[in-house]
């Protein structure tokens, strides 16, 4: 038993011998990582370029584009995204507009994965899961809100539009849009001017004189 011991104490020295150089070296570099650390952090801090050009928007900072006040259909003109339905004869395509850079999302029947598991590709049935998929395109792009290409009325006298528009709210899309966040002094202190709202009248119209 003694020899058992004295070996197994043996063992120990030997590697305490090899291990404590090491967390010698490890303790020793510890301080200059955490500074260099510490110095990087500093670095990013100061300066940070985000390059996603729809970051304003999903920040709520993006004004949508306005002068539409006089307009019958001035809720559907003033938009960030806008998500609709388009068919035709043989197929049927949802799409999902940008104000700016037009359609940045689509689904359709013309998509053999889409279309496979359709039995026809102008029907409700396709317009429903046209709508989940663009859907689930959207949430993956980081889209969550968008209103409707079509009025009220429209949707309620299509079942396609309505199976489609249902869909997309049922995906976890949100039909609307929230008010952006106004461009004040409070997060914006290199503003020095006083803004007001204007408030467009009949004579603003001059196509109509």
């Amino acid at each position: 038993m003694c020899i058992k011991k004295d070996r197994h104490e043996n063992q120990l020295k030997e590697t305490l011998a090899i291990i404590r150089p090491r967390l010698q070296i490890a303790y020793d570099l510890v301080p200059s990582l955490a500074l260099r650390k510490k110095k990087m952090s500093r670095k990013l801090l100061v300066k940070f370029v985000n390059r996603n050009p729809r970051n304003l928007e999903m920040l709520g900072l993006q004004a949508p584009p306005t002068g539409y006040d006089l307009e019958v259909d001035r809720q559907r003109r003033s938009f960030i995204y806008k998500a609709g339905l388009v068919r035709s004869k043989a197929h049927t395509e949802a799409q999902l507009f940008h104000y700016r850079n037009g359609v940045v999302l689509r689904a359709s029947t013309k998509e053999e994965s889409i279309s496979s598991q359709l039995y026809s590709n102008v029907d409700t049935c396709a317009a429903w899961n046209l709508g989940r998929v663009l859907a689930l395109r959207c949430l993956m792009s980081g889209i969550h809100f968008a209103i409707a290409a079509d009025s009220e009325e429209a949707i309620q006298r299509s079942q396609h539009l309505k199976a489609f528009y249902d869909s997309l709210v049922n995906g976890g899309l949100t039909l609307g849009e929230p008010p952006h966040v106004e461009h004040t002094y409070r997060n914006d202190r290199s503003l020095t001017y006083d803004s007001y709202e204007i408030h467009h009248t009949r004579e603003d119209k001059t196509d109509e004189q």
